[in-house]
């Protein structure tokens, strides 16, 4: 029994990479081609637009909630057949991407960086599923933390690495290794358990499907306590941190720092203060319960934008990058772990990709659509006053926090 958890979390891990990779090949790791390739800021600040696909998740994931994938699900499974169909179409489209990147063609890398983050968030959506299918309620918190840690690491991979790699190759080729690494996660995929062995589609009519795979998930998240606050504080709790995430690889290259340097620092250096507020994150959640943890997580993701502010100001020093990265990516950590653990433990285990997935939509309205005029403020104000008006977009998320924790809702207090 121990030699199977063991192996489940190490499934998770791994997945959790599947997940991260192409995340960052489509956010920091574009701008910073976009931005060798001679675009400004208004234009790689809209690009944050073609993370819709991860905000609509709501819309397909009923589908591969319900649904088989022809021969493939028969062979391997339910979930597995999503998750290696997903990682398939990853592996072409991060190929395409890499094509359509050296012809600076603004339209075709969109098309191309649009369908990456569509396949990437199908994946997501059985991963999330899958996730917590696979471990009881109780491990929900320890599953979240490896998930993460995953994550970051395939974030390190298609950050750090790829821009390792840009200084040295071009970047078709640097986006040709992403592929290849993604074709390693589908062996990955192979040998993990199915939770959903025996799964048949069932037959329905679209009224029906639409009730039972849509309809019925939903209404059973409006059961939940202010389950409107809820999603209003879901789209809220990283505003402050995403809105200045969207712009900080092209401020620190405009201020003076290289690729290599924003590679081992930020990428490298900054995985290690993540993965070390991972690991507190989930620390906190088991000591002081998801309500405290979230405070902490939220408070601490709003002051780390001062950092930013403060090196605005000081410009170009090496010095002062490892403070400022590790303040940042040490509160992102353990506000991932802690939101992680809070959205899994607001899921119905009967409909937990579909549920999972409208929770995660409304978490990237931020990320995704909210940030989309960061270049527009960072033209406008200068990179200081945008770090601090960046700081004051936190306030909204802690005052639906606060609403929640005055209401005592019953989410807040698991542990």
């Amino acid at each position: 029994m121990m030699q199977k958890s063991v192996k489940n979390f190490l499934i998770i891990f791994f997945l959790g990479i599947s997940s991260g990779l192409p995340l960052a090949l489509i956010l920091s790791t574009l701008k910073a081609l976009l931005l060798d390739k001679g675009f400004d800021l208004k234009t790689i600040g809209f690009f944050s637009l073609i993370g819709l696909p991860y905000t609509l998740k709501l819309c397909f994931a009923p589908i591969i909630d319900s649904c088989a994938v022809p021969f493939l699900t028969k062979l391997v499974g339910q979930r597995k057949s999503w998750i290696i169909l997903s990682q398939i179409f990853l592996v072409i489209f991060i190929a395409l991407l890499g094509v359509s990147g050296i012809s600076g063609n603004i339209s075709v890398i969109a098309i191309f960086a649009f369908l990456v983050a569509f396949a990437s968030a199908s994946q997501d959506i059985v991963i999330d599923g899958y996730r917590i299918e696979l471990f009881d309620k109780e491990n929900q918190g320890l599953a979240a933390s490896f998930y993460v840690y995953g994550y970051r690491i395939g974030m390190l991979i298609s950050g750090a690495g790829a821009l390792i790699l840009a200084e040295l190759i071009s970047w078709d080729i640097v986006y040709f290794v992403m592929a290849a690494c993604m074709v390693s996660t589908i062996l990955i995929t192979i040998l993990a358990e199915e939770t959903r062995k025996d799964f048949v589609q069932k037959s329905h009519d679209f009224s029906s499907w639409f009730k039972i795979s849509v309809i019925d998930p939903l209404r059973d998240f409006s059961h939940h306590s202010k389950w409107y606050v809820v999603l209003a504080f879901i789209i809220l709790f990283k505003l402050g941190d995403a809105f200045a995430g969207n712009l900080t690889l092209p401020f620190l290259l405009e201020i003076g720092f290289s690729k290599i340097e924003i590679a081992s620092i930020v990428k490298t250096f900054g995985l290690f203060a993540t993965l070390f507020g991972v690991f507190l994150g989930g620390i906190l959640v088991k000591k002081l319960g998801i309500m405290r943890s979230l405070w902490i997580a939220g408070l601490m993701q709003m002051f780390s934008n001062l950092a930013f502010s403060y090196l605005a100001q000081t410009g170009y020093n090496v010095e002062s990058l490892y403070f400022v990265i590790f303040i940042e990516n040490l509160s992102g950590g353990i506000g991932d772990a802690v939101f992680v653990a809070y959205l899994s433990s607001l899921c119905n285990i009967a409909f937990s990709a579909t549920q999972y997935a409208l929770l995660v939509s409304f978490s990237t309205i931020a990320r995704s659509v909210l940030t989309s005029s960061s270049g527009i403020f960072a033209q406008t104000l200068g990179w200081y006053q945008f770090f601090i008006f960046s700081t004051f977009l936190a306030l909204p998320g802690l005052a639906f926090l606060l609403w929640l924790s005055l209401k005592k809702d019953r989410h807040f207090q698991t542990t």
